[in-house]
């Protein structure tokens, strides 16, 4: 077998090239946003390098209009040829690319698996868009250069276009298009020839089966003569295809190398410890399955061989079990759990991560985005898709915030009927619902706060606003709208917008799509018997703004609410209670009370009792007693206040928010 070592004189290293060349990324314009169809942009190449380039990465600005899966062609005219005269000639041009990749729009990264060679000179240059709606911009109202330049190349944008074409063909279609600057950057490096490789995958569990595929090429007469794959480091060849496979049969680490052999001898492109075989990748999960009772679930990849779980953080191993399960002396207490796992050579890993004594539902806290260092705060909002019918019980959040170490952070959520989307902007349609106040752990760490009372989501959409106060909260920006799943609710995230909440966009920065980073902590009556009250739609406003309708206590058996009633002019109203939200005796709910002289107030709840409410002042407390029986966990009343205001409508009545209580133990 051939030894690598002896290449090694021969080995060439690439200059240091200023790559990329890059036009304006401030796009905005595309040819249309309805059923676009496949694009050209066309510009001029000089490449002033006296070696010439090598192109191995093309970066577009693109929407999704024309589709989520983009494949962008490559084509170039002869040395010392150009765009113009030829847009609709598809004789002057030879395709040397072609690149294939799913997008979420935005500045768009296409590895070329096949690079090609510019030798110095001029050339015009087409980029083919299929899939890939092309962003661009207007050179006159931008005012943008004529040209962009690096030492090594010039992109000539004078007479660059972007233009409808067909499916099959990147000069068909009609009409030249107009003068635009293409967002584009070529990456490249310096010289004839340039070798890179990808293997996938290439971590896992032993025997792990890689498939290498190699991104070379070759300026030089008669391009790649050879190539030669060194898998595990050991200077011996063990391939000579161009794209092979290799399967490691045992754990470690392994150096992988590739060289390719052209007329001029050997390049070579070393990777250090590349593969790793048999290394955990740790994760658990925790859920709540009992009163104080959490089971935790490792989710590590590849699976490990031993476990030791210290699950109260004081430092002792409670459980060598995959899964254990652990019961704390008190509930939504937030506690230190780590996990350290072994697998077969490789050394012990450590996962540590901050929980709640409830079930744990994570987004990411994979991030590092913030509106700004000088936020004064910031809100996440995001939809919660409650599917468990009894609801979820939000005893707290972690969260990830810019607040400094040690420093005070004000964490208010806020919720909405229905989906936040176009209502970040009117404060009417929100309620706050909890509030809570901590000292941050700071950026990057999990910051823990509590609600008490609770907050009880019900079953349905709720749009909700995590507002940090003191600083930005922490984001991460995944392209799209991103959805996370659990057997009891589905959150979608979302948007981010600089405080004061509610603030317009004029003045109020606001980016999407953004995902909070975070996790709610919450029970439920089949787990440990949670017990909640929760807002679940508007009223109408009476001279006084809309009536609340709240509890501050959580209706417990032997317990109960206590629900407060305000914004009653007179300090009188009466309490509507029903066994459901969505059909009464006059039809499905809500329903507007139009037909009794309350135009605009709609009725949530069905009407099977009705309480007295009697305050002083504005406001009225209502105590609701549960008796001490155990059956009457996961009983669900719905309720809401009429409140009296007799020069508001004929009727002479506002009616309240609606709220569901949940009876828990």
């Amino acid at each position: 077998m051939l030894r690598l070592s002896c290449l090694g004189a021969l080995f060439a290293a690439a200059v240091t090239a200023q790559s990329p060349v890059q036009s304006t990324f401030v796009g905005g314009l595309v040819l249309t946003n309805t059923n676009p169809p496949p694009a050209t942009a066309l510009f001029d190449v000089n490449i002033t390098d006296p070696a010439g380039v090598v192109v191995r990465q093309i970066d577009i600005n693109c929407n999704t209009a024309a589709g989520t899966t983009g494949t962008l062609g490559v084509f170039i005219t002869a040395n010392g040829g150009t765009l113009v005269g030829n847009e609709l000639v598809a004789a002057a041009w030879t395709q040397v690319a072609t690149a294939t990749r799913a997008h979420t729009g935005g500045r768009t990264v296409f590895v070329l698996p096949t690079p090609f060679y510019l030798a110095p000179g001029t050339y015009g240059m087409a980029l083919h868009h299929v899939g890939a709606n092309p962003v661009y911009t207007n050179p006159v109202t931008a005012s943008l250069p004529s040209s962009y330049s690096t030492a090594e190349a010039t992109l000539n944008m004078i007479s660059a276009r972007v233009r409808a074409s067909t499916l099959a063909d990147a000069f068909g279609g009609a009409g030249l298009g107009n003068l635009r600057h293409p967002n584009i950057a070529l990456h490249y490096v310096s010289g004839a020839i340039a070798a890179d490789f990808v293997g996938t995958p290439i971590r896992g569990s032993s025997p792990l089966t890689v498939n290498f595929t190699s991104f070379a090429v070759s300026g030089n007469p008669g391009g790649i003569l050879a190539y030669a794959w060194d898998f595990n480091g050991d200077s011996v060849v063990d391939s000579s295809l161009p794209n092979p496979t290799f399967t490691y049969t045992t754990c470690g680490n392994y150096t992988v190398s590739l060289t390719i052999v052209d007329s001029v001898g050997p390049f070579t492109v070393t990777k250090n410890n590349y593969v790793v075989t048999d290394l955990i990748v740790p994760s658990f999960t925790s859920a709540l399955i009992g009163v104080n009772t959490v089971q935790f679930t490792d989710t590590s990849s590849p699976t490990p061989q031993t476990w030791a779980w210290d699950l109260d953080g004081d430092g002792l191993t409670d459980s060598t079990q995959q899964n254990p399960v652990f019961t704390y002396p008190s509930s939504c207490a937030e506690v230190n759990v780590t996990m350290t796992t072994t697998r077969a050579c490789q050394p012990p890993v450590v996962l540590q991560k901050r929980i709640a004594v409830a079930t744990t539902f994570e987004t990411t806290f994979a991030s590092g985005l913030i509106i700004s260092a000088t936020a004064p705060g910031g809100t996440n909002f995001v939809d919660v898709n409650v599917t468990n019918p009894f609801g979820v019980t939000v005893c707290g959040i972690h969260l990830n915030s810019n607040v400094a170490v040690a420093s005070p952070l004000t964490v208010n959520v806020w919720q909405k009927s229905g989906t936040y989307v176009g209502s970040v902007e009117n404060a009417s349609l929100w309620r706050q619902v909890g509030t809570a106040s901590t000292t941050s752990r700071g950026i990057g760490q999990r910051t823990f706060v509590s609600f008490n009372p609770p907050i009880h989501l019900a079953f349905g959409v709720h749009g909700l606003g995590i507002e940090s106060v003191g600083g930005s909260p922490v984001y991460t920006n995944l392209g799209a709208l991103t959805t996370y799943t659990s057997p009891d609710l589905t959150l979608t995230a979302g948007l981010v917008q600089l405080s004061p909440i509610f603030g317009p966009a004029a003045t109020s920065t606001q980016f999407t799509p953004r995902v909070w980073n975070g996790a709610l902590q919450f029970g439920t009556t089949q787990t440990n018997g949670a017990a909640g009250y929760g807002y679940i739609g508007a009223g109408c406003a009476g001279t006084l703004g809309v009536p609340g309708n709240v509890s501050t206590t959580v209706p417990v058996v032997g317990g109960g609410a206590t629900i407060v009633v305000d914004r009653l002019p007179f300090g009188i109203g009466v309490m509507a209670l029903g066994v459901s939200n969505t059909f009464s005796g006059i039809g499905p709910l809500p329903v507007d009370l139009g037909l009794i002289g309350m135009p605009g107030c709609p009725l949530r709840v069905s009407f099977e009792a009705t309480l007295t409410l009697v305050g002083a002042g504005t406001s009225a407390t209502l105590a609701f007693p549960v008796p001490l029986t155990p059956a009457l966990v996961g009983t669900q009343i719905y309720t809401q206040a009429l409140s009296l205001d007799p020069t508001l409508n004929a009727f002479g009545f506002a009616i309240s928010d609606a709220a569901v209580l949940l009876v828990g133990q």
